[in-house]
């Protein structure tokens, strides 16, 4: 992640120093030498950053002081910009002085940036000094990191393929809610994480034969920290047809946002869906001050995802378990080939049944986790090699589940082809649990923060919409929503176990800071954003 970081800044530093004006004088011949050094310092970091995940106290020390130092550059190369950017806009007499002439606070500034300039320069020396006494490798050649053609439009990447091995789930679960008794009952998808609760829920809130029978369908995530006043308002923003029901909503208490929606869905055969719910009581925490979801004998049903076998079976009306199986070993190869050797890709593969032979292997390895293997294959996919397919199989963990998965989130994140995506990727830590992510937010907040770079073929924005595409073929984000019109991507999220990984891994190296996790469960934004 330090790579992440010495890159973002290597970017910035670069934008300002081509950038020679009056003003900078000699300053920028400082920031071109601070560049040449964090470039240098780029050499290091790839056989550092695998010293430091094996376990190595000295080299995570030295990679702490590698990230602090490239965002102590990026501050003093800040400083300097805001100084041009705030002459420029100058106007008058004054505005004419400060972009032609030298006033006495400019050059106070001035010397100050200098100064720390070299302050950063002597502590990137000792950076260089620590990590020869480290018997860290590096390379003095760092190659140019150009944008990448991240491949097809998301449109030739349909996720039909994530319901391999479940056709029969999702027509029982179909039929069991759509069928049966009048009153008001229960179906609820049990499995681990990664197993495909979601997935398969979701295909069932979205087919066409639930959207006929059901005149009101409602989607909720509880996940393991939630308010039940906000899952209430967000189920009345679904089901209520009144206009601006967020201005009309503020100062409602539990009861009379519970009353409100009790009075919708008695008039209505209704689906509601709680996916992830962690806690045996979330149903009565639910409808604790009034009967929010009332049984109004016209075959309305509840659908519900969970980890936890005694949730499915603590709720007090008639339920259906439906544990959901992992994927046996044909069902898991046809999961993995759709991703790892997709269609459009198997013309040009030499030796395609050495491939199989190999990908077999692997997705047996997966122990039947669609995410594991949706995660796996994407990961072999952008790299077609027969040794290095050999080199995962042989290197494999020997752990399992939940461990698993995440020593395959993180081998997919080393494998990302440069630092200005891993730096997108770990930035997703900071968006709240089971979250419903904005294309056009996440790709204004990437060159907000100057993850995305400056290339003479694309914008800002063409390159953070590709980096979105690259993810997903990777299977590292989930396409949410796409464009009815244009098949674009509209709307993401990212698996909570991924997310986790994220979390982790961010505050490791110091992407990111913990705001108050025992109470809200959100994390800070990026610490180059964060004060001291």
């Amino acid at each position: 992640m330090a790579a992440s970081a010495v890159g973002t800044v290597l970017g910035n530093v670069g934008n300002l120093a081509v950038r020679e004006t009056n003003l900078l004088c000699g300053v920028t011949l400082e920031v071109t030498f601070l560049k040449e050094e964090l470039m240098r310092l780029q050499g290091y970091l790839k056989d550092a950053d695998s010293k430091r995940t094996s376990g190595n106290a000295s080299v995570a020390i030295l990679m702490s002081q590698i990230r602090d130092a490239a965002y102590e550059a990026e501050n003093v190369i800040e400083a300097a910009d805001y100084m041009k950017k705030r002459n420029m806009i100058k106007k008058g007499f004054m505005g004419a002085i400060s972009r032609y002439a030298r006033l006495p606070s400019d050059l106070t500034t001035l010397h100050k940036i200098g100064v720390e300039i070299q302050r950063v320069r002597r502590k990137l020396n000792e950076i260089f000094q620590s990590a020869e006494r480290l018997k860290i490798d590096f390379s003095t050649h760092v190659v140019d990191e150009h944008l990448e053609d991240c491949g097809l439009m998301y449109q030739d990447f349909k996720d039909d393929v994530v319901m391999v091995g479940f056709q029969n789930e999702y027509k029982e679960i179909v039929d069991r809610l759509v069928q049966g008794g009048n009153i008001l009952s229960v179906v609820s998808i049990v499995a681990m994480g990664a197993a495909g609760k979601t997935t398969l829920a979701r295909k069932v809130y979205n087919s066409s034969e639930v959207k006929q029978h059901f005149g009101a369908l409602i989607w909720v995530t509880v996940s393991q920290k939630f308010k039940v006043i906000d899952l209430l308002m967000e189920i009345l923003k679904q089901i209520s047809n009144e206009g601006d029901q967020s201005r009309k909503m503020d100062g409602m208490n539990e009861y009379e946002v519970g009353n409100k929606i009790h009075h919708i869905l008695m008039k209505k055969r209704y689906l509601v869906v709680l996916d992830d719910v962690w806690e045996t009581d979330t149903w009565e925490q639910l409808n604790r001050t009034i009967k929010a979801f009332p049984d109004a004998a016209n075959c309305s049903r509840v659908l519900l995802t969970t980890r936890k076998e005694d949730v499915a079976n603590h709720v007090e009306m008639p339920t259906r378990v439906h544990a959901l199986k992992c994927l046996d070993e044909e069902k898991s190869w046809v999961l993995f080939s759709s991703k790892a050797l997709p269609s459009y890709k198997r013309s040009d593969i030499h030796d395609l049944d050495k491939f199989e032979k190999l990908g077999r292997k692997l997705a047996k390895k997966c122990q039947g986790l669609p995410l594991a293997l949706a995660v796996l294959g994407g990961y072999r996919s952008k790299n077609l090699n027969m040794q290095a397919w050999s080199d995962v199989l042989l290197g494999w963990p020997a752990t399992k589940d939940t461990q698993m998965m995440r020593d395959m989130i993180a081998r997919s994140y080393k494998d990302l082809p440069h630092h200005y995506l891993r730096s997108c990727f770990l930035h997703f830590a900071a968006f709240p649990e089971d979250f419903v992510i904005s294309m056009s937010d996440v790709m204004n907040l990437w060159i907000a923060e100057s993850f995305i770079p400056h290339t003479r073929k694309h914008t800002l924005e063409e390159t953070a919409r590709k980096y979105v595409t690259e993810l997903v073929q990777r299977n590292l984000v989930q396409v949410f929503k796409t464009s009815n019109k244009y098949g674009w991507i509209e709307n993401i999220k990212i698996h909570d176990i991924i997310r986790d990984w994220c979390v982790e891994e961010a505050i490791q190296d110091g992407f990111l800071d913990v705001i108050d996790e025992t109470t809200t469960g959100q994390v800070g934004a990026p610490s180059s954003l964060l004060p001291g």
